[in-house]
């Protein structure tokens, strides 16, 4: 199936997609935050201060897996090269940390508040890169393979390997793996959406470990995918350590369980005695 050049890699039609995704996750933050209780302001300008790093962190990754193109202070340039994912959400993160840490806010109870958001933006911002043709899968002969125009990565790589002639008009069908990703992270915004507990920390947990393991498993069907430590690539690694991250926390939370039954249990029989 060949996609309409009209739609894939057009950069305006791409860029107004993300746009609308930081947009969303933003107005959602705030939203869920006045949902939970808590004081949308904050969530507010600590989503500002998280999208202001969280670009910045996205262009600089950017930078290491797509080049520099020759510009100089390139790391100083947002628009320069590249975007990726898990440079935005590593520096939201620590942008949000660092905001809540001076407004003394509880910082696990604002960030689950927003986790939902963050998936939502990266549902949404996912088919920007699948409009630029950004991010491709391999090769498949699937009914539901996509090809890409002239222009485009995919192209690009596929000629270079020689797979395709001169004059060519599309690559060769590839997973639309930029949809994979969109719908695993749109099903897991509904999930979160409608996660309740009343243990600070779990929503974050859970995107961690779910996000993780899509994007770590989802990388064997990129047709960039680049080893940089025995058989697995940079975002693999990034994915397991959220992975553990989100782990240690859902860990700590059930082995905290029995010490809070326990003191409950105490208190009980004491006001019982």
């Amino acid at each position: 199936m060949h996609v309409l050049d009209s739609l894939i890699h057009s950069p305006w039609l791409a860029e107004m997609v993300w746009v609308s995704a930081l947009i969303a996750a933003l107005a959602y933050a705030v939203r869920s935050a006045r949902r939970d209780g808590l004081d949308p302001r904050v969530a507010y300008w600590g989503g500002v201060f998280a999208l202001g790093l969280g670009a910045w962190g996205s262009s600089l990754l950017g930078l290491y897996y797509y080049g520099t193109g020759g510009l100089s202070w390139a790391w100083l340039r947002l628009w320069s090269g590249g975007r990726a994912e898990y440079g935005g959400l590593l520096a939201g993160l620590l942008a949000i940390a660092v905001y809540l840490r001076i407004r003394r806010q509880p910082f696990l109870r604002y960030v689950d508040s927003i986790t939902p958001a963050v998936a939502l933006g990266i549902a949404i911002g996912r088919i920007g890169c699948f409009i630029n043709g950004d991010d491709f899968g391999t090769r498949t002969q699937l009914p539901w393979g996509v090809s890409f125009p002239l222009g485009t990565e995919a192209y690009a790589d596929h000629f270079a390997r020689g797979w395709l002639l001169a004059g060519t008009a599309h690559s060769l069908p590839v997973h639309p793996v930029q949809l994979y990703s969109s719908l695993l992270a749109g099903l897991l915004f509904a999930g979160l959406v409608y996660l309740r507990t009343s243990a600070p920390g779990t929503r974050f947990a859970v995107f961690a470990c779910v996000h993780g393991a899509s994007r770590f498993f989802l990388q064997y069907w990129r047709g960039d995918f680049e080893r940089v430590a025995g058989p697995f690539s940079l975002t693999q690694l990034i994915s397991a350590g959220l992975v553990l991250l989100g782990g240690g926390v859902l860990l700590r939370q059930w082995m905290s369980k029995p010490v809070a039954i326990s003191a409950a249990m105490l208190q009980l029989h004491s006001e019982g005695s």
